[in-house]
């Protein structure tokens, strides 16, 4: 679908009739096998592709946190529809622990510790703390690897 085309959708029906019933995993495995097959064909630019998906993404997205505000309830505890299951959950209430000054003091602790330990990581020389203590210089729990970045 080319972006002028896209303009001009005034309704999802013809986006939402690709899909009929079709599990999430069918839908991914299709997706990939849709994705490979064009993109072995030769028939679309990876990049031009991909620029196209992240809009798509975006509006989909969009559409669907639209509608999402629409519903507020559900008609029972698991409601059934199109092969979806819908149902509403309680987020649960979140403590403020900082509102304790020894979580506070130790949370802060725990920041400037691992601000220290950072430092001695990218250090030659050796760093000690405020009680005289060497900082170790701690291993990489996950290395870092190069992501591709899209912004439109």
């Amino acid at each position: 679908m080319r972006n002028e085309e896209l303009y001009h959708i005034d309704s999802m029906g013809e986006m939402l009739t690709q899909f009929p019933e079709m599990t999430k995993k069918e839908i991914i495995a299709q997706a990939e096998q849709n994705a490979l097959q064009m993109m072995d064909d030769g028939h679309l630019d990876e990049f031009e592709t991909i620029a196209s998906v992240e809009r798509l993404k975006a509006y989909v997205e969009s559409y669907s946190k639209s509608i999402r505000k629409m519903i507020d309830q559900v008609p029972e505890k698991e409601y059934k529809k199109a092969n979806v299951v819908f149902s509403m959950r309680n987020t649960g209430d979140r403590l403020d622990y900082m509102q304790d000054d020894i979580y506070e003091k130790l949370s802060n602790q725990l920041k400037e510790r691992a601000d220290l330990l950072k430092v001695a990581y990218k250090s030659t020389d050796a760093i000690y703390d405020a009680d005289g203590v060497q900082v170790p210089k701690v291993g990489i729990k996950t290395h870092g690897g190069e992501v591709l970045t899209i912004k439109f």
